[in-house]
């Protein structure tokens, strides 16, 4: 279909449902970038499986993050890696097809994402800073890089997987030497998004060992930025022994993911270090809490009388 030219403005459409022929469509791409674009979306909305394996790799690639965004089958977004990858085994797939593919990613299982060049630091790095990767697929990644690296429990290995830790079991992070802990980088636990409360209790726990951060009262604020999303595991009481100064080093994405429950324990002490992104999210974190604890403390329920269609108040 042709973009209309109509008071010298350019108009799109959508193709006609009469012309599409579910299984015998073929996305032509012109410099006419609008239309194009609308008749590929019209090809992902409307057409099969088929039609989505026929779209050329280039346009799939540049146009990523907008298939990401549709609300269409997931077997059709699955469908775009088999169109990306081509012919090529998925070890021969760059990183830089990667990074473009990166918001269509996610949709791939832990089988087809294993199959890739594990041994290419770039991507190993790429798997493990990937926001979302849910456990299974990265615990059949990091089965499989276990078997090609045995070196893999050495800290400059482990700083590469990043997330991808949260799919080796825990008795083998058991293994480690625990002055292994301090030689993993500082980014390395805002990645662990995949790991779930169990595994995160256990690398808070690694952590604080005395041979490794200590306790919560002798933490700077590097200790706590290093923390990362280990933080959302610790107690209320051990919050409120960390020195004031080092509150400074908890983040806004870390901050979210603490219950209000724990953040109830903060100090007027603390709160004149914690930065002001941070601080926002506390205190909206901690009005609705109370707003909760309100609402549930009134101890009324409100109770329908089907038959006699009356609303009653009474006690909880």
């Amino acid at each position: 279909m042709r973009a209309e030219l109509f008071q010298n403005k350019t108009g799109v459409h959508l193709p006609s449902p009469q012309y599409m022929h579910r299984g015998h469509l073929y996305l032509k791409v012109t410099k006419d970038y609008m239309q194009t674009a609308v008749d590929a979306f019209a090809i992902l909305l409307k057409g099969n499986i088929n039609d989505v394996l026929r779209l050329p790799a280039a346009y799939v690639l540049k146009s990523a993050r907008t298939i990401a965004m549709m609300r269409i089958a997931k077997e059709k977004l699955v469908a775009t890696w088999t169109v990306v990858k081509g012919n090529r085994h998925p070890i021969e797939i760059t990183p830089r097809i990667l990074e473009q593919y990166r918001p269509l990613f996610k949709y791939l299982n832990g089988n087809e994402i294993a199959k890739l060049n594990l041994t290419d630091e770039r991507i190993l790095t790429y798997i493990g800073t990937h926001a979302d990767l849910d456990r299974h697929q990265v615990g059949i990644v990091a089965s499989r890089y276990i078997k090609l690296n045995p070196r893999w429990m050495e800290p400059r290995y482990l700083n590469l997987m990043n997330n991808i830790l949260c799919g080796v079991p825990m008795n083998f992070m058991r293994k480690q030497a625990e002055n292994t802990y301090l030689q993993l980088t500082h980014e390395m636990f805002y990645h662990i998004k995949a790991c779930d409360p169990l595994q995160r209790r256990f690398y808070y726990a690694m952590m604080t060992r005395t041979q490794a951060l200590g306790k919560p009262y002798s933490w700077s604020a590097r200790d706590v930025s290093r923390l990362g999303l280990l933080l959302t595991e610790i107690d209320g009481p051990d919050l409120a022994m960390v020195k004031p100064e080092a509150m400074s080093g908890i983040t806004a994405q870390v901050m979210l993911e603490i219950p209000p429950q724990t953040l109830k324990h903060v100090t007027e002490m603390q709160l004149r270090f914690i930065g002001q992104k941070p601080l926002n999210i506390l205190a909206k974190k901690l009005s609705d809490y109370q707003d909760e604890l309100r609402i549930y403390n009134k101890g009324y329920c409100l109770m329908t009388l089907i038959f006699q269609n009356v609303w009653v108040y009474f006690p909880c």
